[in-house]
């Protein structure tokens, strides 16, 4: 495996002001105090990256767009966002990360073949430990990814305009498995727009809350926005709330490991719903076997409506499926026109593959699910109400189907859920649910 070698080179002043907030004025302009034009044609990221080392809150005024390049996230920084800020637009200047790696090839490859390249930089990203960070205002975030989407395309580089475009905000490293690298984030009010990739992302994630947020996508669905992920997380005590995503793919997935996750009262449309991956700890292929089992425990998601979304709720399992999802609820769902209603597989997102998990004694497979509970779901589908897949033996238990009303768009009626390997109880559905064993 070739791996890129990241080296970070900060001056001892820089590192000086970072790591000390108490140096820092309590708050700033960046117009007023540090020279930021805002005009969107004069580049404002040393003036912005200046502000934040220097403040510990810092206002991105009204009125003004700040064309800028990727700015690092301190610990005890407050980003008050309410002009807009625009990403560079020149993609083929678009700085790498110092301390991300993407996979060149695609995540499928075996480890030991995959190449490994720095990842094109967050617009907005911080390293840890970071700790007690704020971003609030009324303000967008615009990524331009437009000017991005059409490279995923490109197969000159093999799968690296597919996998290693920047994310909008990216806290944390990419392989974490552990949690608290990133604590006591709290983000609000703000519209994060046109994604290059995904938009919100996180791992080691630990007391984060986003309330108020809105992603958009000017492209409706993967093939107008392809990876476009609304919140995509991994920690624990996190709390999504009062939000929108407008997008082309995962509304909010959850990667391993993640405990104590509460989502609720959103909106989701054109992409993806919201989703639990069961899938190792560390990113595959970024990290070779032995894969640390990547579990997901404890998450609630409540209140959501669906608009024209490839389905309606979903938990799903990655090669090379190892790992277990617990404790799960999806309740008060609102369905418009969504292609299918529960999509529930572990077979590589419905497209095939097994993985032989031998560190088990008496178990083929290492992805599993129990206890898992969708209540009050209703609305409307255009294909089917969906199916629970599981691998192996039985190795969905304990569901709990109740409160299910699905109709078709055009009125006629649904055929029944299929389901493989999976044991539970179903109580007033529609169409009925009568393959749990």
């Amino acid at each position: 495996m070739r791996t890129a070698v990241l080296v970070v080179v900060l001056s001892a002043a820089a590192v000086s002001i970072a790591t000390d907030p108490l140096s820092r004025a309590a708050s700033c302009d960046v117009v007023d105090d540090f020279g930021a034009v805002g005009d969107n044609r004069t580049e404002d990221t040393a003036a912005v990256q200046a502000a934040l080392r220097s403040c510990k809150k810092v206002v991105l005024r009204a009125g003004h767009t700040f064309l800028l390049r990727p700015i690092e996230l301190l610990s005890h920084n407050h980003l008050e966002i309410n002009g807009n800020v625009a990403a560079w637009r020149e993609i083929e200047t678009w700085p790498n990360s110092t301390n991300k790696l993407c996979s060149e090839t695609s995540y499928m490859t075996p480890p030991d073949q995959a190449v490994l390249v720095p990842q094109k930089e967050a617009l907005l990203w911080g390293a840890p430990p970071l700790l007690n960070v704020t971003i609030s205002g009324q303000g967008t975030v615009d990524g331009q990814g437009w000017r991005w989407w059409p490279l995923k395309q490109n197969t000159s580089h093999g799968e690296y305009w597919h996998n290693c475009r920047p994310h909008l905000l990216f806290l944390g490293l990419r392989n974490v498995t552990t949690y608290g690298a990133v604590q006591d984030v709290h983000i609000s009010g703000v519209t994060f727009k046109d994604s290059p990739f995904w938009t919100l992302t996180g791992r080691g994630l630990r007391r984060v809350t986003f309330s108020n947020v809105k992603v958009h996508t000017t492209g409706c669905g993967y093939f107008e926005a392809p990876n476009t992920d609304g919140f995509n997380l991994q920690g624990e005590d996190l709390l999504v709330e009062d939000s929108s995503v407008r997008n082309g793919d995962d509304c909010v997935p959850l990667f391993p490991p993640t405990r104590n996750v509460l989502v609720r009262n959103m909106t989701c449309s054109c992409g993806n719903p919201p989703v639990v991956l069961i899938w190792p700890a560390a990113n595959y292929p970024l990290t070779p076997p032995p894969f640390v089992v990547g579990n997901v425990e404890n998450v609630h998601f409540d209140r959501f409506t669906l608009k024209g979304t490839s389905g309606g709720l979903a938990l799903k399992s990655l090669s090379p499926f190892v790992g277990h999802a617990h404790n799960i609820s999806f309740t008060n769902f609102h369905l418009e026109s969504v292609q299918i209603g529960l999509a529930i597989n572990f077979f590589h997102q419905g497209f095939g593959g097994t993985y032989v998990d031998n560190s088990v004694p008496g178990q083929r497979f290492g992805a599993t699910a129990s206890s898992v509970l969708v209540e009050n779901i209703t609305g409307t589908v255009a294909m089917n109400a969906g199916h629970i897949d599981c691998l192996g033996n039985k190795p969905c238990d304990n569901f709990r189907l109740e409160n299910l009303n699905l109709t078709s768009v055009n009125g006629s009626a649904l055929e029944g859920l299929s389901c493989m390997n999976a044991s539970g109880v179903a109580k007033n559905c529609e169409p009925k649910v009568d393959c749990l064993q």
